[in-house]
């Protein structure tokens, strides 16, 4: 009854075959690959809002067509599956029991463009001295787009990571290393929009710990490796000399005990 009663008070403030106005359109929020629209902003046409008010969205195709993408009560809607820095033209219109409304102006409205992605852990790879090198990924450039990369260290106990890098390189060779000493290399990829000045960077990756260590002795096949291998060698001969000399000792004195006991017992 209650439901009746609002549908005629609103029929009579529209008065009779009133159909609804033009709704207004605007962007809420937007995105890489969506558009979140909202509309049905009634103050401005001083027309109460209703239950039994219905809209039709639509969004024109690659054909110039406009094609209906929502039709419901609802006040907004999420525009999917878009492609980024693109614009899209949208219009709609209202319709409730007196009819359907003029479908407004065409409003068009664009995406945004997508962030560089996160690269996994950069390589560290301590070298000779008090060097080291940090490789890592490479990401194509974006819709055109020129990418630059940036690398961070954390030293020790400090709080704040450093930029020792920004380059279009996927490596680079960090110098003045001390050993007993933490390093937490990260790194992120930076999308230069349009080929400008205007940057967008993305998340910084997980961070690569190094702790440095003295040179240990080198493994087979590298400089120094058939130097050290004599040494050891050396090292191994006088060990085997020592034991034989040994042995022998031990030996002759089994041998002797053995010979003054049979001449004691005759």
């Amino acid at each position: 009854m209650r439901s009746e009663q609002a549908r005629s008070a609103r029929r009579s403030r529209l008065g009779p075959g009133r159909c609804p106005p033009r709704p207004h359109l605007d962007c809420a929020a937007s995105g890489p690959q969506s558009l979140k629209l909202k509309w049905g902003d009634v103050s401005s046409t001083k027309i109460p809002p209703s239950d039994d008010m219905a809209y039709t969205l639509q969004m024109e195709d690659r054909n110039q067509r406009f094609v209906t993408i929502y039709r419901g009560r609802s006040h907004t809607y999420k525009v999917q599956r878009l492609t980024e820095s693109s614009s899209y033209c949208f219009r709609i219109q209202a319709v409730s029991e007196a009819g359907e409304g003029p479908f407004s102006e065409p409003y068009t409205f664009s995406t945004t463009k997508s962030v560089p992605p996160a690269l996994r852990a950069p390589r560290v790879v301590q070298l000779e001295g008090n060097v080291c090198d940090v490789t890592w990924e490479t990401v194509p450039p974006m819709r055109g787009d020129p990418v630059s990369y940036v690398l961070q260290v954390l030293v020790g106990r400090e709080s704040e990571y450093k930029q020792v890098f920004k380059g279009e390189e996927a490596g680079f060779q960090v110098s003045g290393l001390q050993c007993n000493t933490e390093y937490r290399f990260r790194v992120c990829v930076c999308r230069r929009c349009g080929g400008g000045p205007q940057e967008l960077c993305g998340p910084f990756s997980p961070p690569s710990l190094l702790s440095p260590r003295r040179a240990e002795l080198p493994l087979p096949g590298e400089p120094g490796a058939a130097e050290a291998g004599k040494a050891h060698s050396m090292i191994s001969s006088d060990e085997q000399f020592a034991a034989v000399i040994v042995l022998g000792f031990a030996a002759f004195s089994v041998l002797m005990a053995f010979i003054l006991q049979y001449f004691f017992m005759n």
